[in-house]
């Protein structure tokens, strides 16, 4: 059975990519700072399918010390850096402490877990990373310059690995999701939310179920071909 590590998976499209994966047959391995209810109800469903283990990334050690562990870290076949924060704000407004937690989340951690998911895909032959960005990386939004500079260091770090270590096997992609009616988005105002379906084609924001089959196709065989790839599911939004 394949082995699969997904950070974030609580809530929203980690909790989402735990349920389709489990349901493909992968034994999935979720990381978060709590088991949400939602997860654990999942869990039990699952019959042993899903594993958590706690880990709050925004201490600077957390990460660190998960990457040591190896019954969560080797024998790995898949790595998805899921888990992020997000907090709107200019840049003149946000606080020093909240850039360095934001970067820490989402930009730290997954490149010390991936560090040691690599190092055991080397001797497994190969595997799958993929980092989930943002299509902000890409076309810009006021008030999200700093979330939007973490997502833009993804999209680097996954094309970065994608040279050094396609000739092992392992490939690094990236999944770039427009704005998703998730728990993260739910500060944004009505207005704002308005704003946002106007400049998407197809007048809706995303769901989390619209983001997993992206995931799960360059999880698999069938991306066996695509690596330094950035896949955007948006809506349309970036056309």
């Amino acid at each position: 059975m394949k082995r699969v590590l997904i950070t974030g998976g609580s809530r929203g499209l980690g909790l989402e990519l735990c349920r389709q994966l489990a349901a493909e047959g992968w034994q999935v391995l979720t990381v978060s700072r709590s088991v949400s209810p939602e997860l654990a109800a999942l869990m039990a469903e699952s019959r042993g399918r899903i594993e958590h283990y706690p880990a709050d990334f925004s201490k600077p050690d957390s990460a660190a010390s998960l990457a040591g562990e190896a019954r969560v870290i080797e024998g790995l076949d898949g790595f998805v850096a899921n888990a992020a924060i997000g907090t709107e704000g200019l840049l003149t407004l946000s606080p020093e402490a909240a850039i360095r937690e934001t970067f820490e989340v989402n930009v730290i951690a997954p490149m010390l877990l991936a560090r040691q998911v690599v190092k055991g895909m080397l001797g497994r032959g190969g595997g799958s990373l993929v980092f989930v960005s943002s299509v902000v990386a890409r076309t810009g939004f006021s008030g999200l310059s700093v979330y939007a500079a973490t997502k833009g260091a993804l999209l680097s770090f996954s094309r970065c690995l994608a040279r050094e270590y396609g000739e092992r096997g392992i490939r690094s992609n990236c999944v770039l999701p427009g704005f998703l009616d998730t728990e993260m988005s739910s500060s944004l105002g009505e207005d704002q939310r308005e704003r946002i379906r106007r400049r998407i084609p197809l007048k809706r924001l995303g769901a989390p179920r619209d983001v997993v089959g992206a995931v799960s196709y360059l999880l698999s065989d069938a991306a066996r071909y695509v690596t330094g790839a950035e896949l955007v599911v948006d809506g349309g939004m970036t056309a």
